[in-house]
């Protein structure tokens, strides 16, 4: 087998630099394999991150100048040592098996790069998810293996080829993986596109993200089609479709701001207003269209804001077709900066900047003594079953069952299983349980709590892996998230409910939420003191998000897998749904006005 070497540019990847490299480092399949990582003066903390990782994982480091994505990348093949060069960009994640599927499409000498397949992220919000599935939709419409854009950062490359064409266009942001595509099929090579190869692309998230992103994309465009105009139809991955939309929506402007001036002067503007609406509507309908038919192939709602978003689109096009040609006529030529832009400093919540060395650090030099509580009610078909498991993966855990006033033999049986266990003579909700347990914690000395549920849905083999952010003293809870992972779930009206409810928490703490009521996490030791005394009751997992905002305690998201209770059926009614939904929605409006409690701004 041939080797492979992996190139990475980073620059402010903070976020995501850390999951990125460790996927890489999961696609080992026994062949020569090294990891390159340009460290391209990041002002984030990533080079601190790779600096760490470097002394636990097989990386090697190389200085980039600061130049662009394309000069970084370069810097990164020059130093390459292997025929095959995969090029992955920081904010992508491979899934299983790409590199060798990848690997087997360049066996043919004729094949010059293979591009995978973006999978959207289920976890991913509303406009990273849209733009996510647009390019899926795109996908699909390419109805053979060959194509004729292999797109960088999910792809895999011939060095001989690479070498060849001489390397990328340094000159370009966006668009030099295609100015690389065009000429590796001018010298007779040929692209291929494998499905299966899959990974995930952390799109920027929130509308202006979006806009900003599609301004560069657009200002790459142009720069792309100056040097190859026999392009500006576009490819097989961006279609001519897609490049008429921003001229048509230029033309519709034009004939609005004409009419605009025709009215001014006592002139006949409707008709130009009745051509540029026209036009407009009929962008919105093809947009429409669109999203009908990739909502009905993905089963998602989603593609349906394809007409709102698609014709910012055009207008952040427009924006950058007007900004391109002004520069040209004042006779200044375009540079990487002017169309790819570095994504702002600050961290997402699931990956903290605090995971340097330094913080490790703070680790405290005695074992943390972890309880795991379970709140339980009427859950005695699953109690022997969840105990059992939490026993073979943490022998060295404590376990606690808070019964909440269970009618069913949970009390004849924990007294039979050998657990610690409090018992509430009625029912008091799973808010009160837990802060009965916590308060058990804090007056025992426990330094970290572990909350499963009581029907077997949290898996305890991924409690090690919860309990690493507080480990390394960079987070006060961490979140099992089911739906930060790749795993791509089919949307249904309790889907689409919690993703309604995670955008209204997302803005509330200013933070992303996934999964706004997960019950699974890990709680260390300055939040298991707090929420003794204050944690929500009733219908705790939201209220809780919003309190720990509230006082500043700070909340990781790590991914877990979802699973079915073992056993026995949910205990929630319409009538209790009905009154959470009223509590939430009243947490909402009343959390964010009080103040902080006592002994939550510090230790």
């Amino acid at each position: 087998m041939e080797g492979v070497s992996f190139v990475v540019p980073v620059h402010n990847g903070a976020a995501w630099v850390r999951e990125t490299l460790e996927a890489i480092l999961s696609q080992a399949d026994g062949r020569p394999m090294e990891v390159i990582v340009v460290d391209d003066r990041s002002r984030d903390g990533s080079s601190a991150i790779l600096r760490q990782l470097a002394g636990e994982w097989p990386l090697r480091i190389v200085a980039g100048e600061g130049r662009g994505a394309a000069a970084a990348i370069n810097t990164g093949v020059r130093a390459a040592r292997f025929p095959i060069i995969c090029q992955v960009d920081q904010d992508v994640v491979l899934r299983p098996g790409w590199m060798r599927m990848l690997a087997e499409e360049l066996d043919d000498p004729k094949v010059a790069a293979v591009q995978g397949y973006y999978a959207t992220d289920p976890g991913a919000t509303l406009c990273a998810r849209a733009m996510s599935l647009d390019l899926e939709q795109r996908y699909a419409a390419i109805d053979s293996d060959d194509t004729e854009h292999a797109c960088t950062g999910n792809s895999a490359y011939r060095a001989e080829a690479l070498r060849t064409v001489g390397l990328l266009d340094e000159t370009f942001g966006y668009g030099y993986d295609n100015d690389l595509s065009y000429r590796l099929r001018e010298a007779g090579y040929r692209l291929t596109f494998c499905r299966r190869a899959q990974s995930v692309h952390r799109w920027r998230e929130g509308l202006i993200g979006y806009l900003v992103q599609q301004y560069g994309f657009g200002y790459g465009r142009i720069d792309l089609v100056a040097k190859h105009p026999g392009r500006v139809t576009g490819d097989s991955v961006s279609p001519a479709g897609m490049m008429m939309h921003p001229l048509v929506m230029g033309i519709a402007i034009a004939g609005l701001a004409s009419a605009a001036l025709a009215a001014a002067a006592d002139g006949p503007w409707r008709p130009l207003a009745l051509g540029a609406a026209t036009l407009l509507a009929g962008l919105a309908i093809e947009r429409l269209a669109a999203g009908v038919r990739a909502a009905r192939r993905f089963r998602d709602v989603t593609p349906l804001v394809f007409p709102v978003l698609h014709l910012g689109r055009d207008l952040a096009w427009v924006a950058a077709i007007a900004v391109w040609s002004a520069r040209r006529l004042c006779g200044r030529t375009s540079m990487p900066c002017h169309s790819m832009r570095a994504r702002a400093t600050s961290t997402p919540r699931r990956v903290r900047q605090a995971d340097f060395p330094e913080a490790r650090r703070a680790r405290p030099v005695r074992p943390m003594r972890v309880l795991c509580l379970i709140p339980a009610h009427n859950e005695a078909p699953n109690m022997t079953a969840v105990i059992a498991e939490v026993r073979a993966c943490r022998p060295d855990v404590d376990i606690l069952v808070v019964d909440d006033g269970s009618t069913d033999d949970t009390r004849r049986l924990l007294d039979r299983l050998d657990v610690r266990w409090l018992r509430f003579p009625e029912r008091l909700g799973i808010g009160s349980a837990m802060r009965a347990g916590l308060r058990y914690a804090a007056r025992r000395g426990y330094d970290v709590v572990v909350r499963m549920d009581g029907d077997g849905q949290h898996r305890a083999d991924e409690i090690d892996r919860l309990l690493v952010p507080i480990d390394h003293g960079c987070a006060d809870v961490v979140l099992g998230s089911r739906y930060a992972g790749l795993i791509r779930e089919r949307t249904g009206v309790s889907r689409v409910t919690k993703r309604l409810l995670a955008a209204c928490l997302s803005v509330l703490t200013r933070g992303r939420v996934t999964d706004p009521t997960s019950g699974f996490c890990v709680v260390g030791p300055r939040a298991v003191r707090v929420l003794a005394e204050h944690h929500p009751t009733g219908y705790a997992e939201p209220e809780l998000r919003l309190f720990l905002s509230r006082n500043a305690l700070t909340v990781v998201e790590v991914p877990v897998r979802a699973r079915y209770r073992l056993a026995g059926s949910t205990s929630l009614t319409a009538g209790r749904v009905t009154a959470a939904v009223a509590r939430v929605v009243l947490a909402m409006i009343i959390v964010p006005l009080r103040g902080r409690v006592e002994g939550a701004a510090g230790d």
